[in-house]
């Protein structure tokens, strides 16, 4: 059997060695051909070099770089490369961005903080075309939906993850093709749909529900 060849792409130099770790270690013969610490080199890692299942990080963010990170990079992957299997590792577990990446077509969901041995479930599951959430995911996403007042939008939840890890509103909006007008806003309904009255608030929000790295 040929080794499955995989690419991995974190901004944590640990995480990134720990799954490189774990999946060359797999029962089934794994080869990591690739790594990549930012979305950007992903990129470009992924127009020179094909692979047969792609692990990244879901939060990657770069002020400056409009399609590092986030749901901007998955969009981006699946245009570019929309065959491709890709299981996404994320500390998130907000059910409007679990499923709105599930619905771009993730073949994986993997949270960080569980045993890596389900990478190498996720993994082997991609490339046979199955679709593998983690447990700690799955029943986050069985859960019922958070009550309307504070269940945020893909997008409002994008604009307040790369705000709170350190864009500005500007910034965020030249990162998502937004205009400046329309960022704003959408911090601001964010902010109110979940009663916070200022950013302290909104940061101590943000760390709760593993938005800010």
């Amino acid at each position: 059997m040929e080794a499955l060849r995989v690419i991995i792409a974190d901004d944590h130099p640990v995480v990134l060695a720990g799954a490189c770790a774990v999946l060359r270690k797999a029962a089934r013969s794994m080869e990591v051909i690739g790594t990549a610490d930012s979305g950007r080199a992903l990129l470009a890692l992924l127009e020179n070099q094909a692979c047969d299942v792609l692990v990244t990080d879901f939060s990657m963010p770069s002020p400056g770089d409009a399609r590092n990170d986030g749901m901007a990079l998955l969009r981006l992957l699946r245009r570019r490369h929309p065959g491709l299997p890709i299981v996404v590792m994320t500390m998130l577990d907000n059910q409007a961005i679990l499923r709105a990446a599930l619905a771009l077509g993730v073949t994986g969901l993997v949270e960080k903080a569980s045993a890596l041995d389900e990478l190498v479930v996720a993994v082997e599951a991609a490339a046979v075309g199955s679709r593998y959430v983690g447990q700690g995911l799955r029943e986050r996403l069985d859960q019922e939906d958070t009550p309307a007042p504070s269940r945020l939008s893909p997008h409002e939840i994008e604009v307040v993850r790369l705000y709170v890890n350190g864009m500005k509103v500007k910034e965020v909006a030249a990162h998502l093709n937004r205009s400046i007008k329309t960022v704003s806003r959408q911090k601001g309904d964010a902010m109110r749909k979940l009663g916070l009255s200022n950013h302290s608030e909104l940061y101590t929000y943000a760390r709760s529900c593993g938005l800010l790295i």
